[in-house]
């Protein structure tokens, strides 16, 4: 089976020879999961299609025209750069009772592996030939002198190289910890590729360095405008070390650091560490649902930003997530009328969270809203008049209330627009407070609602909101609003 994220690593003379087997199968009627093959001669807008195509491949050439009107590959300062930072490197006296300071250089691109090795060829003949390149396949002579030149665990070790100049063909799988500094010439757009790279050399089976260093480079300020690696690729460390509460500062020094130490859980050895790191728990977790349940991972694009849901368990419990900018984890704990409420993390609750497919889930009622609002009161947020934690559950019960009756047809034609308040509230929060304050101040005691003040307020609600005004919210991305998740487990008598 082919995959596209698959490919993309691989090396023109790789990609073909995939493409070519890619081909044989479909001849012989072997489609993969989820396949689907389209023939440009069935297309509706056939020639618009091979015109576009045609003015990109048009585009493509001014580009490389222009670049060699620059001559932007024969006057490159990155790559300048670059090797004066790595023979300054090499050539440093190396510390009391450490070997030489080798260097792994990684790149994603095949091509620009290639170009640094002609500029390495034209900077400096004697650096080039200390150079191991790894761009495509992996012959067993080139394993061998990788693994003899820069693994300490290899029996036999030579020292015909300082620099191994490489795709991340070798970002898994290879120890390469005779190396103590890992250069990143590009920053990939997953930055658990990065990760990847540093754990190459920072290995628990043979400790070489008391130190090692990672180098970034970056684009321009300019070039950074339009390409945001760093950016991007930063944000999602950001939301690593948020999300799993782990240490580790991978780009700069001003990475936050949060207690407990990615750098050791992430890069270490899975045939010597001791136990299971909870990133590899969680990224095994990932992929046995996404392979025993993957409508699952389908949803989740449209989970909304909030979500309460009581499911069984052997203790009464509830842990609440809140997520804006940095993930903050509050556990309740309810013995008899007692509630005790403490910080918690994923790592400590993740076994009490997890659930099958086929886990029930029970209704919301008083008990959730009494630990839900205990846990919000600790909170580490400023006090306000009025809890909107309170209208959402007045509301709430307001409209269960008039969702029960029956006998009233005026209120069985609003009942949809119900249905949308009660779920807009319960997973997605997006009326303001005045509105919930407008549902829940139709009475104080649910008994003893007037239906019809109910009902001529709710027709004005619809008539302002609309009875689909929630299908166009969930369209909308809300960056800066708090997510919250708050997972109840209830002991059933």
């Amino acid at each position: 089976m082919l995959f596209r994220s698959n490919i993309l690593e691989l090396d023109n003379d790789e990609i073909e020879l995939r493409l070519m087997e890619y081909e044989e199968l479909i001849k012989k009627g072997e489609y993969p999961k989820k396949h689907k093959r389209y023939k440009i001669e069935k297309f509706k807008q056939k020639k618009e299609f091979i015109d576009d195509i045609q003015s990109d491949i048009k585009l493509f050439e001014n580009i490389l025209n222009e670049l060699e009107t620059l001559h932007l590959v024969e006057n490159d300062p990155k790559a300048l750069k670059l090797y004066e930072c790595v023979t300054a490197e090499i050539s440093k006296k190396p510390s009391k009772g450490e070997p030489l300071r080798k260097i792994v250089i990684f790149s994603e691109y095949a091509d620009t592996v290639r170009h640094l090795k002609e500029k390495f060829d034209e900077f400096d003949n004697k650096l080039s030939e200390r150079t191991l390149v790894v761009t495509g396949a992996l012959p067993q002579s080139r394993l061998r002198e990788i693994i003899e030149n820069f693994d300490a665990s290899a029996t036999k070790q030579k020292n015909n190289y300082d620099v191994l100049l490489s795709t991340d063909k070798l970002s898994e799988g290879f120890n390469l910890n005779r190396a103590g500094m890992v250069i990143n010439y590009d920053i990939p757009w997953n930055p658990v590729r990065v990760i990847q790279r540093l754990g190459r050399i920072n290995r628990i089976s043979k400790k070489v360095f008391d130190k090692l260093y990672i180098m970034n480079f970056f684009p321009t300020e300019k070039g950074a405008e339009y390409v945001r690696s760093k950016e991007i690729a930063q944000n999602k460390m950001f939301m690593i070390h948020n999300t799993l509460g782990e240490d580790s500062k991978i780009f700069d020094i001003d990475e936050e650091p949060s207690p407990a130490g990615l750098y050791q859980k992430l890069t270490q050895n899975p045939e010597t560490g001791d136990e299971e790191s909870f990133y590899t728990k969680i990224v095994n977790l990932y992929h046995e649902i996404k392979l025993n349940n993957p409508e699952t991972i389908e949803k989740l694009q449209d989970v909304p930003r909030r979500i309460k849901v009581i499911k069984k368990s052997e203790e009464n419990e509830m842990f609440v997530f809140f997520k804006k900018n940095r993930l903050f984890v509050k556990q309740a704990l309810q013995e008899e009328d007692k509630i005790n409420v403490t910080d918690s993390s994923l790592e400590m609750i993740l076994d009490k969270i997890t659930c099958r497919p086929e886990t029930e889930s029970i209704r919301i009622d008083e008990n959730f809203w009494r630990l839900y609002e205990k846990i919000k009161q600790n909170d580490e947020k400023p006090p306000i008049p009025t809890s909107p934690i309170s209208m959402e559950k007045n509301a709430l019960g307001v409209i269960d209330f008039l969702l029960r009756q029956k006998e009233n047809h005026d209120l069985t034609l609003l009942k949809p627009f119900l249905r949308t308040l009660r779920e807009d509230i319960l997973d997605y929060g997006t009326l303001p407070d005045y509105t919930l304050r407008r549902i829940a101040n139709l009475s104080n005691n649910h008994s003893m609602i007037n239906t019809g003040e109910a009902i001529a307020e709710l027709r004005t609600l619809e008539k302002e909101l609309g009875l689909n005004y929630l299908d166009r919210e969930k369209k909308k991305q809300y960056p800066d609003k708090e997510i919250i998740i708050a997972i109840e487990n209830r002991k059933m008598q």
